[in-house]
């Protein structure tokens, strides 16, 4: 379903009746629609069309066809806390699917938690135009204001706002909107100028789901004068931290500090471990893995790399993702946001490929700003921008020319199949 009211209607109207909601990315293909519900094994679907539901042989409503005419008497059930409340699909950044169940708890408690720690009010104007089966809506825009009783602007997606995005901020006094680093990279390249513009209500823009470059988000700071916040958070926990631009002496580059709902510590390989009651209740149809990912079954393991200093945590990198170039852990991010820093790469992906002698080399996919630059003179450049802030051992030794980027429904860059493709590409 598209981003609406009708689609809000419908979350509350299964979870509060004791069903179980799985919110799915509009824009999501007909083969992974199938997929899911292949996996999830749905009691129905609800969808604005139903053309290419057919291999779907329970029940598909079409939401165009319901007539609210009719009164439907029927008692409801009545939800425990620890009942469950919504299973959020994802196909993971490793291809492996997982349904994370989630109860009215985990919710209840998480939204109350972002309320405080944000300091929502009913006086708020949220805008969401994110997709609304990205949690990132449910958890930062259409929960909130629903607990808080503020106003909710709802959008279509980012590719239709496109330069209207500042006109919609000032017009309607939005207070709040949360963005994905794929948009911020967009108006950084937009270059819109909005010196007449005024933001008397926005208290800041939030910036989750995928790794935001420091570089980037001073750019966007320094070009349009309001701050952004690097949020942390996964799909198991909701978000975990708030990096809060009002503090005082506020500077951008950390995911903040914890929300109340949730405790934080690192194990002595620094990777992320929350606890807490935003913490979720179990993977779908894998209670092994579930098991798996804990310690000593309190601590949930992100699979994320941090560190802290001066009371922040820096988020690092995916634990996973880790390049080991002659017995040396390499993190990717590092690199990225070295290149980052240059305003001739719009984006990068580095991953490590394999290599007989050091075990595994670095790799990354570019895509320029400018598609008029000659790829080699683009390669040197880059290559002279690591070296400035790089150890020499940490330098790409392959590029590659990217112009579309595999990404997931929350904009994630699908890093396992740039890996695969480069590994084709330079170890044939």
């Amino acid at each position: 379903m598209p981003n609406s009211i009708s689609y809000i209607e419908f979350f509350l109207a299964i979870t509060s009746s004791g069903g179980v909601f799985i919110p799915i990315p509009y824009f999501t293909e007909t083969n992974e629609i199938k997929k899911i519900s292949n996996f999830i094994e749905p009691s129905f679907i609800l969808s604005d069309n139903d053309k290419n539901l057919k291999f779907f042989k329970k029940k598909i409503i079409n939401i165009k066809n319901i007539s609210v005419k009719k009164t439907y008497k029927k008692k409801l059930i009545r939800n425990e806390l620890n009942d469950l409340a919504c299973i959020y699909y994802s196909s993971g950044t490793t291809g492996n699917p997982k349904g994370i169940m989630y109860s009215h708890k985990n919710m209840l408690s998480l939204i109350g938690s972002i309320n405080k720690d944000f300091k929502f009010g009913p006086k708020d104007k949220h805008l969401a135009f994110l997709p609304f089966g990205h949690t990132a809506s449910i958890n930062y825009n259409i929960l909130p204001s629903l607990m808080t009783g503020s106003e909710l602007f709802i959008s279509k997606g980012f590719d239709k706002i496109g330069t209207n995005f500042f006109n919609i901020l000032e017009k309607y006094k939005i207070s709040y909107t949360q963005i994905v680093p794929s948009v911020l990279f967009i108006l950084n390249k937009l270059n819109i100028n909005i010196e007449k513009k005024k933001f008397d209500n926005l208290k800041f823009i939030g910036c989750g789901s995928s790794f935001l470059p420091l570089s980037k988000q001073i750019e966007f700071i320094n070009k349009y004068k309001i701050k952004v916040a690097n949020l942390y958070g996964l799909s198991e926990t909701g978000p975990t931290h708030i990096d809060d631009p009002r503090r005082k002496n506020w500077k951008p580059g950390t995911i903040g500090k914890p929300l109340s709902v949730c405790k934080f510590k690192l194990d002595k390989k620094n990777n992320i471990l929350i606890k807490g009651n935003n913490v979720f209740n179990g993977y779908y149809k894998n209670k092994k893995l579930f098991k798996e990912s804990f310690v000593n079954k309190k601590w949930f393991i992100t699979g994320d790399i941090g560190k802290k200093e001066k009371g922040n945590i820096f988020f690092l990198d995916r634990s996973k993702d880790l390049i080991i170039k002659n017995g040396i852990n390499i993190v990717p991010g590092e690199i990225e946001e070295a290149i980052y820093k240059s305003k001739k790469i719009l984006e990068c992906c580095v991953v490590g490929i394999e290599d007989d002698i050091q075990g595994e080399e670095i790799a990354v996919a570019i895509k320029p700003n400018n598609s008029n630059i000659r790829f080699n003179l683009l390669v040197d450049f880059v290559k002279k921008q690591c070296k400035q802030s790089l150890s020499n051992y940490k330098v790409p030794k392959y590029f590659y020319l990217l112009n579309n980027f595999p990404k997931t429904a929350s904009g994630k860059i699908k890093r396992r199949i740039i890996k695969k493709k480069l590994n084709l590409v330079y170890n044939k």
